[in-house]
């Protein structure tokens, strides 16, 4: 949208009136100062491509002064911009990472994937939103990312920056047989309460007051194996600040198959594992904080869950308008996609061009 700057009547007017008076002094210009009895001879003469497109110079004062009168009358481009306030949500993402969730009993596009890549697509989505479902993800929310196997690690700090949380996501890898493939789902989950407890001491947030509510959404596959801290008395310590916990067993079958190396060649081979999911104590860590517990043995039953707790936990969003304003005679304007230049170049172009034109091809003599 175009707008104009008060009293641009006059410069209109000014538009329509000194153009014609330009070409008026003109014509009387180009008068001859000495009488002859006949130009006839001369009006049959052969004339240059030079004379015949003389008209070419006061044309070129005609565009700088009206598009000079254009730019006096302050041209504005005015756009809509919406400014959002919302009360978010502090989201804490603790995801397993242990060796079980190496196991293959997930499909997508029929096509068998591991739990933990099948998590990493539905937080994306949860997070980012997904334009096919309608979701526009969690753009107002401060989200953190902490994953576990025999230790709690802190991928992504709490954020607005939910590009660098996803692509936190992406990097995270399957801890290996050994001394990291344990499961600490206590320490992982005191870990996430102590982040979400400590954000009035983030000096680069400063919005301790907007936090609606504080969450944590906990995925596992297994059971407590590591780790100083029970489950419980992690549950305890959130409800304690106030902290809901929603948490997701994962995992179709109790024997799936997981690829382990080969005693004989060390190459990786599909194996039947039996694992065990404590079912019992992530239902009670939800009950005692106010949450809820999920089942997922397939990939749309996870897209659901994490689909169900981005309706459970929406923040309150307040739309504000304003008007943001462009002067286009100074400033570069950007319309249907095209950047136009200053408007005020116009006027400068016609005059340099005019002075160029008259000094040389259409000088004349005094």
């Amino acid at each position: 949208m175009i707008d104009w700057v008060p009293g641009t009547t006059w410069f209109f007017l000014l538009l329509t009136v000194i153009p014609l008076l330009w070409w008026h002094w003109m014509s009387r210009r180009q008068q001859s100062a000495i009488a002859f009895s006949s130009t006839s001879v001369v009006a049959d003469a052969p004339r240059t491509w030079v004379q015949r497109t003389r008209w070419i110079v006061p044309v070129l004062r005609t565009i700088a002064i009206a598009s000079l009168i254009v730019c006096l009358a302050g041209p504005m481009r005015a756009d809509a911009i919406t400014q959002v306030h919302s009360d978010g949500v502090a989201i804490e993402l603790v995801v397993d990472r242990s060796h079980s969730m190496s196991a293959i009993d997930f499909k997508r596009n029929n096509q068998p994937i591991n739990r933990l890549d099948a998590v990493k697509g539905v937080v994306a989505d949860f997070v980012l939103g997904e334009e096919e479902d309608g979701r526009t993800g969690r753009t107002s929310d401060l989200i953190g990312l902490i994953t576990f196997g025999t230790y709690a690690d802190s991928n992504s700090p709490m954020t607005f920056d939910h590009q660098h949380l996803v692509e936190s996501l992406k990097q995270v890898r399957i801890a290996s047989l050994g001394p990291e493939s344990g499961t600490a789902i206590g320490d992982a989950v005191g870990l996430a309460v102590s982040k979400l407890t400590s954000l009035k001491d983030r000096e680069d947030l400063r919005l301790d007051d907007q936090i609606k509510s504080r969450i944590i959404i906990l995925l596992t596959d297994g059971e407590q194996t590591s780790g100083e801290l029970e489950p419980l008395e992690s549950a305890r310590l959130a409800e304690e600040y106030g902290i809901k916990i929603y948490t997701i067993g994962a995992g179709n079958e109790s024997s799936p198959l997981v690829p382990m190396p080969n005693p004989r060649t060390g190459q990786m081979v599909l194996q039947r594992r039996d694992y065990s999911l404590d079912e019992d104590t992530l239902k009670e860590m939800a009950q005692v904080t106010g949450g809820r517990y999920f089942r997922a043995t397939d990939l749309e039953s996870l897209e659901d869950i994490y689909a169900a707790i981005d309706e459970l936990e929406r923040s309150e969003i307040h739309q504000q308008q304003y008007m943001q304003y462009e002067d286009m005679a100074v400033e570069p304007v950007r319309i249907a996609g095209f950047t136009l230049p200053p408007l005020l170049l116009i006027p400068m172009a016609a005059l340099l061009l005019e002075i160029l034109l008259a000094s040389t091809l259409y000088r004349r003599l005094p």
